[in-house]
């Protein structure tokens, strides 16, 4: 969560100044104010993207070689990555609110290419990498088998023995999210039912929106974020009601515009958002209605294979280079949620920039349930969490090329030879 800070701190630049109005781990706002005639130079970020307002005067931009003008009130994302430029070519004052995210928010992110000034060109600060931890989520979904003591149970292990980040549910309206026919039809697979219709076993491991605030207490009382998924407009509202730090969409409706509107619309944590089932044209309309709404930088999207257990060869985990290719500078992670055995691809997606990850949890894969066969036990999570955090550590580029490590064995090692 961002923090206000104290105003009237104005930055004085060659182009005019700038003031910190929020300032958080991942997030920075600014108001840059850019006297006439005055430009900041063309840079770039290698580990933050930009969104930009124009709060009063006109503003010309250049991003990636093309040049566009904006009036007050209009917009423009600026990816990680993209060489840009804000310009004030008027005879007015131009001020512009710049919201920033990542994993780098001060000067070492510039890379400067060209600037007015007489400043330093290329990269301001050392390169930096991996500088966040992998964000684990532990879904334990509706493997609670619909008891309260179960789920509580459930959270301690998570939180405590496993040391998940974030412990997440599931929320569904069934009358609302099934038609009549499928709420009276029988369980596809009776061996997994809890009930005599599909509805009646979605009913039996259903939580209310009052238990749900219990669960989201018992989170944090064992140090961990609470969060759940939902399945209908309904539940999203329920839900937001609560106040999480982030609310998940299931492949299963990441079409749902009336869900996904709301939640941008009124909704102000972070939105995860999952990909299985889905065409790459309906990827592409959840990432228009998130900019549209401004909210890309709360958006995380997660690669997902849809089926219970997946084998190995169908995780198609290149898929992550994909996504980060398209999306990562916009938005604020690309993740992997799996339904795979073992933990060996999930260490694999990190090297492949996966950021968040997402697996099922249950004390007992033999339970009755659908999800039970494609879950981890709390060994299997322990053990993921801890070289998923290991690993991460060791994806750095040097900062010089001889580490403090080597420089003892250098000297009492190393022989050169010169001819």
């Amino acid at each position: 969560m961002t923090q206000p800070i104290d105003s009237g701190k104005a930055v004085k630049k060659p182009w005019g100044s700038y003031e910190v109005i929020y300032e958080g781990p991942e997030k920075v706002i600014k108001i840059i104010t850019v006297d006439p005639g005055q430009a900041l130079s063309l840079q770039s970020h290698e580990h933050r993207s930009e969104h930009w307002f124009v709060l009063e005067g006109h503003a010309t931009v250049v991003l990636d070689g093309e040049t566009r003008a904006l009036a007050a009130t209009e917009t423009i994302v600026i990816p990680c990555g993209s060489k840009h430029r804000l310009l004030n070519a008027s005879r007015a004052v131009l001020r512009v609110a710049e919201v920033q995210w990542g994993e780098v928010l001060d000067e070492n992110d510039i890379v400067r290419y060209s600037d007015r000034y007489g400043r330093k060109l290329g990269a301001q600060g050392a390169p930096r990498v991996a500088l966040n931890p992998p964000v684990m989520v532990c879904e334990i979904g509706c493997n609670h088998k619909g008891d309260m003591q179960i789920a509580e149970e459930m959270i301690k292990i998570a939180a405590q023995f496993c040391k998940a980040d974030v412990i997440k549910f599931q929320k569904r309206t069934n009358r609302e999210l099934l038609s009549e026919e499928e709420y009276n039809a029988p369980h596809p697979v009776a061996a997994n039912a809890y009930g005599p219709t599909y509805g009646e076993h979605r009913e039996f491991l259903e939580f209310d929106v009052g238990q749900h605030r219990q669960l989201k207490l018992w989170c944090e009382e064992w140090g961990a974020v609470y969060s759940s998924s939902v399945w209908d407009l309904t539940s999203a509202k329920e839900i937001a009601s609560l106040e999480p730090q982030l609310i998940k969409i299931p492949s299963a409706i990441n079409t749902n515009q009336k869900v996904l509107d709301y939640l941008f619309r009124t909704y102000l944590g972070e939105i995860h958002v999952s990909l299985g089932m889905t065409r790459r044209s309906e990827e592409e309309e959840i990432m228009a209605m998130a900019e549209r709404h401004g909210r890309a930088g709360d958006l995380v999207l997660y690669h997902c294979i849809s089926g219970y257990p997946v084998e190995l060869d169908e995780l198609h985990l290149l898929e992550l280079t994909r996504l980060k290719s398209a999306y990562g500078g916009k938005t604020k992670g690309i993740g992997f949620s799996g339904h795979h055995r073992g933990i060996s691809a999930d260490i694999a997606a990190l090297t492949l920039g996966a950021t968040h990850f997402e697996r099922h949890f249950t004390l007992d894969r033999t339970w009755r349930g659908t999800d039970h066969a494609a879950s981890l036990e709390p060994d299997g999570l322990r053990r993921l969490i801890r070289d998923l955090r290991g690993v991460s550590k060791a994806l750095q580029q040097k900062d010089t090329e001889i580490l403090p490590i080597e420089d003892v064995q250098r000297r009492k090692l190393k022989r050169v030879e010169r001819i």
